[in-house]
């Protein structure tokens, strides 16, 4: 889903990265409106521009439009009908992780028969992310498994006998009774597109204003109406919200989202919070790696802390599973078939990239990159690997790329060790294929607002 501002960069992104090796049919692009009228105070009049008092500041409605949407375009019901898929997953881009636990969240689903399955992390009272709730209705009996954002959590949840005290951590477990939704959704496209039907996928609207003081009368800045994609579940009816559920995981292996600036991440990080920043969600990715390396029983050490523009991470070492290597955690068993044999010291790097890879005995103290094409076979025995590797630098803050600026270093590339298994075929065959976008081929994908682009 794309907005007027972000419709163009997409598909350049989509362009200069060839589809990241998706056909272009492949992709189905909505895109919303224009927004709604910004609000400047409690009785709802809207905020004028500045420089134009006949125009009205409009704002994005939120990602609960992709409901709307999808019913529109009649994406999913192509999907379901036409192409035979039965599962959809709406994620939010800021968070690199949430596909590590994909294969259980929807081995989940299709056990329990849910219609829609939220993943969920272990949540800090009054944590800033929404929370998974039951709630029951006193008069019907009715009961939903719904989200409710943190900033009204507390005071329904007082407004109770059983929890008078508020959102506070359960002294056995350290942490509030209710898990925290990351806005990870697996749906199921019969049931969904079912409701879809009856609701024509509208979400109900909040309004979630800042005041400028204590009068609670005037807005610190224009505010406007929005709907969440996580909502879906208020719109079910008595029997489908019977089939809706939360699949709870380690945030260490499937939550790291980047949406903080610098400063504002190494203010969070001093206060004990996650930063949310490049820096973290990048380092994170690589721990997870290690997370699941160790889980096998490869012997893998953690390096000490390092600080980057006020941000502090453990840098590494930086593994990096290709998904054509292994695309979820459980293919790893297979990957790495004797564990006890893999030692991976703390300054390491491991790039491995390639379906016929398997690495059974290892040592390495530096760097290795291994990449195999598709059809060809590497097995990495009695490897030992020592060089001088590759090292993260601190950057200067002043960088005229932002993207080091934001992740607060470089990559020195000083020695790396190589292993490739080329094809033959790859090397002569030029035929195109609507594999990508490129300018042999027309750029086409599915741009769906009444034409395509």
């Amino acid at each position: 889903m794309v907005s007027n501002d972000t419709k163009e960069p997409t598909l350049r992104l989509l362009k200069e990265n060839k589809c990241f090796g998706l056909k272009r049919r492949q992709i189905y692009i909505v895109q919303q409106g224009d927004g709604v009228p910004a609000l400047i105070d409690n009785e709802a009049h809207f905020a004028l521009d500045p420089e134009d008092p006949y125009k009205v500041v409009t704002k994005p409605h939120g990602h609960g439009d992709i409901h709307s949407l999808l019913y529109k375009e009649g994406v999913t019901k192509e999907w379901q009908e036409k192409l035979g898929i039965e599962y959809m997953v709406l994620f939010q881009d800021t968070n690199g992780l949430a596909f590590h636990t994909l294969p259980l969240l929807l081995g989940v689903s299709q056990q329990h028969g849910f219609i829609i399955n939220s993943l969920c992390v272990p949540r800090k009272a009054n944590q800033a992310i929404g929370g998974i709730t039951k709630l029951k209705n006193s008069s019907t009996g009715q009961e939903r498994t719904v989200n409710v954002e943190y900033n009204q959590l507390d005071p329904l949840l007082r407004s109770t006998e059983e929890f008078k005290d508020g959102d506070v951590n359960d002294e056995a477990t350290g942490y509030s009774p209710f898990p925290g939704n990351i806005n990870q959704l697996v749906f199921q496209l019969d049931g969904y597109n079912k409701i879809l039907e009856r609701t024509q996928g509208v979400m109900p609207d909040f309004v979630n204003p800042k005041y400028k003081d204590s009068t609670k009368t005037v807005f610190k800045k224009p505010t406007r109406l929005e709907c969440m994609m996580q909502e879906f579940p208020t719109v079910l009816n008595a029997d489908e919200s019977t089939h809706v559920g939360f699949t709870q995981a380690e945030a260490s292996i499937c939550f790291s989202p980047v949406k903080n600036a610098v400063a504002d991440g190494a203010a969070l990080q001093a206060k004990g919070t996650p930063s949310g920043t490049a820096a973290t969600g990048e380092a994170d990715q690589y721990a997870a790696q290690r997370i699941f390396l160790r889980s096998l029983g490869c012997g893998v050490k953690d390096a000490d802390p390092v600080v980057y523009g006020g941000i502090e991470v453990v840098p590494g070492p930086a593994i990096v599973c290709k998904p054509d290597f292994a695309c979820c955690p459980g293919e790893l068993r297979v990957k790495f078939p004797f564990p006890e044999k893999v030692s991976i010291s703390s300054r390491s790097t491991l790039v491995v990239g390639g379906s016929g890879v398997v690495i059974e005995s290892l040592d390495l103290d530096g760097t290795l990159v291994v990449d195999a094409d598709p059809g060809e076979t590497v097995t990495i025995k009695d490897l030992v690997v020592k060089n001088e590797g590759w090292v993260q630098v601190p950057a200067d803050g002043e960088s005229e790329r932002e993207i080091v600026r934001m992740r607060g270093f470089v990559i020195d590339r000083k020695e790396s060790e190589k292993i490739e298994a080329r094809s033959s075929s790859n090397k002569s065959d030029s035929t195109p294929d609507d594999s990508s976008i490129d300018d042999s081929v027309p750029y086409e994908v599915n741009f769906l607002d009444g034409q395509h682009q």
